[in-house]
């Protein structure tokens, strides 16, 4: 039964993520949870209503923990360029090394538990994150193209690191070729390097001519 002392989400929370990794995602029910944590499968109910909806807490519980590694490994980094090439470069190297999130997107044994998470807030969660940390300051320096809005430039930042995930590229098998490669069309995709120049008030813009004319 459970301690008084802990939070009955956490053990949930805790036992359904050893049961998607022992038993897997479709093999995992409320009935397997609850005997994993030791509480009444009502107990669960009482916090997670859906099956989905519990699969979507304990990923998003896991996303948060990586998230917070990469923020942390990002913070020496000050060009919107770099932060977004090397945030890529770390998702692509650590979400492998996590069970939880190698099996949800970094593995074809189930495509369901990525469809269930991908439609969820987790994604719009991470976006949100996405967007303070480097999609907001690259607009305020100027950096950030605008021919699409913020969240769909988002969401296509996370399809290319799915299909990096899900499909290894058979050339690129190096940092510094993934990192050439990513500045190469990642950046310009999202970023303006080098964000044009503000007319000084009063003065009149000079027009192209071509030499000698």
């Amino acid at each position: 039964m459970i301690d008084n002392k802990s939070d009955p989400v956490d053990m949930i929370l805790g036992a359904a993520r050893r049961c998607y990794l022992d038993l897997g995602f479709s093999g995992t029910g409320m009935k397997e949870v609850a005997a994993a944590a030791g509480v009444a499968r009502s107990t669960v109910y009482r916090y997670f209503s859906r099956r989905d909806d519990l699969l979507v807490a304990t990923v998003k519980r896991e996303m948060e923990a990586l998230n917070q590694q990469i923020r942390g490994k990002l913070a020496g980094y000050d060009n919107p360029a770099d932060q977004l090439v090397e945030g890529f470069i770390l998702a692509i190297k650590t979400i492998p090394r996590r069970p939880l999130l190698r099996a949800v997107f970094a593995s074809d044994e189930d495509s369901r538990a990525r469809r269930v998470v991908w439609s969820s807030d987790v994604i719009v969660h991470f976006g949100e994150e996405l967007m303070d940390h480097v999609i907001s300051p690259a607009a305020a320096s100027g950096h950030l193209q605008d021919a699409v809005r913020p969240e769909i430039l988002v969401e296509w930042v996370y399809r290319q690191l799915l299909s990096f995930l899900t499909l290894p590229s058979n050339w690129i098998k190096r940092d510094d070729e993934l990192r050439a490669t990513l500045h190469a069309l990642l950046v310009p995709v999202l970023l303006i390097e080098s964000p044009p120049r503000r007319p000084r008030p009063g003065s009149r813009a000079r027009s192209y001519s071509p030499a000698g004319t």
